[in-house]
């Protein structure tokens, strides 16, 4: 069954994908000319978020799994992180045991969606993508518009704007590159993330409007909530916003002591507040670690990924900043943060000698997003410029219309197709492995349960129903990481008389084994159970001899 409870184990996958991209454009034509009659932005804004949800909806038709769910590590440990809050556990904690929250803002959200039920937090799991993606264009559309008298920011550039972002920002090769399809790797596979991109637009509204020391406060509460949300977001809008002070100091002097003023109050407020959450990472991430996967990519020729592999896109986001910093201070904070994505992007260069080219992925997301709102602006602009001079109709449907039949090759659902352009569809498709199915549905309601032995068999219950694990395949490691691995090794190999008295410190009474494991461990499935210490609870198996064992610890008899 797939998440909408269809079966769709006979689907002919590549045929279906393939009559969703030749359906998409006849739709979509069809929908821009219903739009000229009737001549509402609100109609093209829709037809974006349609758009967004047509490519939700393709991808995840086919799969009997949530998308990504054991062919990526980091949907594994979002979930098994968010699943924790859900089950009862302390908002800061996540599965593993003593480990704190990077984002706990979508922890506490989700668990609150979910009614702290871990098996519907992982159902809903599935739609946040497609809330996350069109929450995105409908916040940019409210973000933007103006302040009556204003001029500019029209609905229909507006909703162009939409369209241009979250259709516009990945392009037909990205799957090849480094960084993959940033639409994919953003709202299918991270929606977390995504939450920052809806609050972003809100940020910049709150900034570009400050006119008193109220609005300044409000704008660094904003921006402090995004850091909640996701704190790399929050540092490259910071970024941003120094930018756009740079850049009203050198060419618009008479503001610049406003920019200044609203730029220090907003970050100085977010960095007072948000301090807390800051020391929290760094005591439980290893964020200056080093080492030679935090460089750029051999195979990555760095900046021509924001200029030659966008093309055109890049060429339009040139103009549309320039039309933006001439337009009003809302547009100069947009073209800003464009300037200081491409600075924060080039600052990789020396990071790279150092070793601390960290988050590139979100990093160049943020860029595409940034590089889009200023496309859009700069094909509005053009059409404008275009459609006078050929003397037709300049009404502004019409020129939304014009823009849109101009994008549309060129738009995310007419050339996306997940089971060539995705790392994470092929190893969705399949419903989740029975053996941690079964186990997991052991656990359910156990959240008293600390599971200690095999980190990846481990991580799978965290993800399914919220149990806290010793130690989880790929958290960051502990500072006891090795005491904790010797434990559960020592334990498995009976070299421990009481297991439960040894595992007290960390509160472990379960142990969970597969073939994997136990032979790292030198011993055999039969071997565990024969300690006295280990209760067999369940041994789920599969037809190609893979399963996974399931124990209780019990008090040795005396």
């Amino acid at each position: 069954m797939n998440l909408f409870g269809a079966d769709v184990r006979g689907l002919d996958v590549a045929a279906f994908l393939s009559s969703a991209r030749l359906l998409f454009p006849l739709l979509a034509l069809v929908w821009i000319a219903a739009g000229l009659k009737v001549r509402r932005a609100g109609w093209f804004l829709a037809g974006a978020v349609l758009a967004n949800a047509y490519v939700w909806w393709e991808t995840s038709w086919p799969l009997q799994r949530l998308y990504a769910l054991g062919p990526s590590s980091d949907r594994l440990n979002n979930l098994a992180m968010t699943q924790a809050v859900a089950a009862g556990g302390p908002l800061l904690r996540t599965a593993q045991v003593g480990h704190l929250q990077f984002e706990p803002f979508w922890a506490a959200l989700t668990a609150v969606l979910s009614g702290f039920d871990p098996a519907r937090h992982l159902r809903l799991y599935a739609w946040y993508p497609l809330l996350t993606a069109c929450g995105f264009a409908l916040s940019l559309y409210a973000a933007t518009r103006p302040r009556a008298g204003e001029p500019g920011w029209s609905a229909g550039e507006r909703a162009t704007i939409a369209g241009f972002v979250t259709l516009l920002s990945s392009a037909p090769m990205d799957w090849a590159g480094p960084y993959r399809v940033p639409w994919a790797m953003t709202f299918l596979l991270k929606p977390n993330h995504a939450l920052g991109l809806l609050l972003a637009p809100w940020v910049v509204r709150a900034v570009a409007h400050a006119q008193r020391d109220r609005d300044r406060l409000m704008a660094g509460l904003l921006l402090h909530l995004l850091g909640w949300a996701f704190v790399i977001h929050m540092g490259a809008l910071c970024v941003g916003l120094v930018a756009f002070a740079v850049l009203v100091s050198l060419w618009r002097r008479a503001e610049a002591a406003r920019a200044w003023r609203d730029v220090l109050v907003a970050i100085g407020v977010n960095v007072l507040v948000v301090s807390p959450y800051l020391l929290l990472l760094f005591k439980g991430y290893h964020v200056f670690q080093s080492g030679a996967r935090l460089q750029i990519p051999p195979g990555s020729p760095h900046l021509l990924e924001a200029t030659t592999r966008t093309a055109a896109l890049a060429v339009l986001a040139a103009g549309g900043a320039v039309v933006l910093f001439r337009r009003d201070r809302l547009g100069r904070v947009w073209c800003g943060l464009a300037v200081g994505a491409l600075v924060l992007w080039l600052a990789y260069y020396p990071l790279h000698f150092l070793q601390q080219a960290k988050e590139r992925d979100d990093v160049y997301y943020w860029l595409r997003v940034n590089l889009a709102l200023c496309a859009a602006v700069g094909a509005w602009d053009l059409a404008g410029r275009l459609l006078a001079r050929w003397r037709m109709a300049t009404e502004e449907t019409w020129r939304t219309a014009a823009v849109a039949v101009a994008a549309l090759p060129f738009a995310l659902p007419v050339w996306w197709d997940p089971s060539r352009m995705d790392l994470y569809f092929a190893g969705s498709l399949d419903p989740i492995p029975s053996r941690y199915t079964q186990v997991a549905a052991r656990l359910a309601g156990d959240h008293h349960a600390v599971l200690a032995g095999d980190p990846y068999a481990a991580r799978w219950m965290a993800a399914l129903d919220g149990t806290r694990v010793l130690l989880a395949a790929d958290f960051p490691a502990p500072r006891d990481w090795r005491a904790r691995l010797e434990y559960a090794s020592a334990a498995v190999c009976g070299q421990v008389a009481d297991p439960l008295a040894a595992g007290a410190p960390w509160g472990v009474t379960h142990f969970i084994v597969t073939p994997a494991y136990l032979a790292e461990c030198g011993v055999s499935l039969e071997q565990v159970q024969g300690l006295g210490p280990f209760r067999a609870l369940e041994v789920a198996r599969e037809s190609d001899g893979n399963f996974v064992a399931l124990f209780m610890l019990v008090p040795p008899r005396s």
